[in-house]
């Protein structure tokens, strides 16, 4: 017996991870013949083959299979039969049967030949040394075919996997007819001639391994682990956990900057990322110095659409020390403040989030039930106005500086319990009364001498209707419903009131929750006056800057109040005792100036002290056409400079515009 002369290899380890399911260890490694006289094969596992490998070194839970398909030189059988084909010819028959480029057995190659040219196989001389006699059956004739024709129809297939359908001889993957060149071959099967054959063997190397070591693989195996290389390139993870969604934002980004770390790297390094999606996170590579961490300043900068269009603002830089940089509400740019209106407000009404020159910033509805609003300094102070789908006041709450504001129906002003009372000057009088949006029959009072003034009660089941509509009803006759009327801390309703009196433009109408008061309301805005009874207001210039100084006020001035009340004693029945003016609230006081062939713009605004008579100080900077104007308003010229003051009154907003040249004439 003589060894086998051993032309090439491949080599396929897999294990089988379920009844079905195999796992390739190695891809096929082709080995050289010098190679496979050797027992030792290094191959580089992928991440998920490793753990398998591991799993099998440690416990040996999965079965694995190690195929290797040997090719040999052999000598082909030899036949009495000869036959002349074209090459060409039967690859374009075979692709015909089996399929272009199809995968066959030698088998399936012989049986396909066999079957091909059986017809043109003619006898042959035997020669010297082969055995006479005996029929040829079609399995040698296709099989002594196959293997002098294989090389040139055919190529070994890479893989060596293997099933239990396979022949332990290997497939083959037919060529392409184009790569077979048509000609005429001689096929003589009783010449001798040298072919290649394959032969598969497959084994279990662990278990293998196991018996011949006496159950363990400590003797033939060994586990390193290579620790990472630091390198230097490091991800940073950014997140930004903010209320959302955010008014007006358009983009939202994440910076990181990295002071030097000289000698290893002396240069400082900078990195960004677009915080995108509803999760608001993104990452950023940097490179560094092997083995150092990223510890530097992070912020965060956002894109938002304001008035003038969109803007780039930037929060504050803060330390950050970590692969995974957190960032929230207080590292945005401005202040949020979150606004939330629950589905049974938004069901009812829209609310606006207004700034304090009337731009809507936000607004939620029964889509977008919570918003976080930023608000620069210029923005404030800014409200949130509630307006009722159907009938109803429109509602104003201050937003001021706090960091959330939740919208909940129970608790908006006007809301639940109220009271007020009915009086009459002139008794007796029935007052017929129901709640406001209310469909329940109305409720009655009756006012008398011994009991002019009675106190009623009802519940205002929403808070856009929270108070009253009355009448008066004389036996069967009843007059008109009257307009709803808002409930107050000291409601009185007094149902034949008593006629104003106008004194110097200044309508007063007596005060029924006090008697011997009457009440008026501010007719500004005015100058305030200094101690000198001169205008508060200044103006300053120091070579080409100009600095403008007002002080303002809603109220009447005390001598202008004492006047009042000297002529209401005379003209009013009773005793008047004092005047004062009724309550409102000023939203806005602005200085407000036109250069010529220009249009106003405010100067300078402000909010009132809040408390009578509601002064205002006002200061700014003018640049050359706004002194100009000042100048020309201090002179007497009329259209130059002008108070502006937005209030509330018991009857609804007002806008007052008081032209400062008219102001300043009594002092002139």
């Amino acid at each position: 017996m003589a060894a086998a002369d051993l032309r090439g290899g491949v080599l396929e380890v897999t294990a089988r991870l379920g009844p079905v399911a195999e796992e390739v260890l190695t891809p096929p490694v082709e080995l050289a013949p010098d190679l496979l006289t050797r027992a030792r094969v290094s191959v580089a596992l992928a991440p998920r083959a490793a753990v398998a490998a591991a799993r099998l070194v440690e416990d040996a839970t999965l079965p694995v299979t190690a195929t290797l398909r040997l090719t040999l030189r052999a000598v082909a059988p030899r036949l009495p039969l000869a036959t002349t084909v074209d090459p060409h010819e039967i690859a374009v028959r075979l692709a015909a049967r089996f399929g272009a480029q199809a995968a066959l057995t030698v088998e399936d190659l012989a049986g396909g030949l066999g079957e091909l040219l059986a017809g043109s196989l003619t006898p042959s001389a035997p020669g010297p040394g082969d055995e006479a006699g005996g029929p040829v059956t079609d399995e040698a004739r296709g099989r002594a075919l196959a293997l002098r024709l294989k090389e040139i129809l055919a190529r070994p297939e890479v893989s060596a996997q293997v099933s239990a359908q396979v022949s332990v001889q290997g497939r083959y993957l037919l060529r392409h007819p184009d790569e077979v060149l048509p000609g005429q071959e001689r096929v003589d099967l009783a010449v001798p001639a040298a072919v290649l054959v394959d032969r598969v063997v497959t084994l279990d190397p662990f278990a293998a391994a196991r018996a011949v070591s006496g159950g363990t693989l400590d003797r033939h195996v060994r586990r390193v682990t290579t620790p990472p290389l630091p390198a230097g390139h490091v991800v940073v993870e950014f997140a930004a956990n903010l209320p959302e969604p955010v008014a007006g934002l358009l983009a939202l980004l994440a910076d990181l900057r990295i002071p030097p770390a000289p000698p290893l790297r002396p240069q400082p390094v900078t990195a960004g990322a677009a915080l995108d999606g509803p999760g608001r996170t993104g990452t950023a590579g940097v490179v560094l110095a092997a083995g150092e961490e990223p510890i530097g300043e992070a912020r965060l900068r956002a894109l938002l659409d304001l008035p003038g269009g969109p803007a780039e603002v930037a929060g504050p830089w803060r330390p950050a020390a970590d692969r995974h940089v957190l960032l929230g509400p207080a590292d945005f740019p401005l202040p949020l403040t979150v606004v939330r209106a629950p589905a049974e407000l938004t069901r009812l009404a829209t609310a606006e989030v207004v700034t304090a020159d009337g731009r809507v910033t936000a607004r939620l509805d029964g889509a977008t039930p919570m918003t976080a609003v930023p608000l620069r300094p210029e923005d404030l102070p800014a409200r949130v106005v509630i307006r009722p789908t159907g009938p109803g006041r429109v509602i104003e709450l201050p937003l001021g500086g706090r960091d959330r504001l939740d919208l909940n129906l129970v608790t908006l002003p006007g809301y639940g319990a109220q009271r007020a009372t009915i009086a009459c000057r002139k008794p007796p009088v029935r007052v017929e009364w129901r709640a406001e949006g209310a469909d329940d029959p109305p409720r009655s009072v009756r006012l008398d001498r011994d009991r002019p003034a009675a106190e009623i009660r009802w519940i205002a089941t929403s808070p856009f209707q929270p108070g009253l509509v009355w009448r008066v009803a004389d036996g069967d006759q009843a007059g008109p419903w009257s307009a709803p009327v808002a409930p107050a801390e000291r409601l009185v309703i007094v149902v034949d009131e008593a006629k104003p009196i106008v004194v110097n433009g200044v309508e007063m109408r007596p005060d029924d929750a006090e008697p011997g008061v009457w009440t008026y309301l501010p007719p500004g805005p005015f100058l305030e006056l200094g101690q000198d009874g001169r205008p508060a207001i200044g103006l300053i210039e120091a070579g080409a800057t100009a600095f403008l100084q007002v002080t303002s006020r809603l109220d009447l001035p005390e001598a202008a109040r004492a006047a009042l009340l000297g002529e209401l004693r005379r003209r009013a029945s009773g005793e008047p005792e004092r005047v004062r003016p009724a309550p409102v609230a000023v939203r806005r006081v602005a200085l407000e100036a036109r250069p010529p062939d220009g249009a106003w713009a405010p100067v300078a605004e402000g909010t009132s002290s809040g408390l009578p008579p509601w002064t205002t100080a006002l200061a700014a900077t003018l640049d050359p056409g706004q002194a100009a104007a000042v100048k020309a308003a201090l002179s007497g010229t009329r259209g130059r400079l002008r108070l502006v003051g937005e209030l509330d009154a018991p009857a609804g907003p007002e806008i007052r515009v008081r032209d400062v040249a008219d102001l300043l004439e009594p002092t002139r």
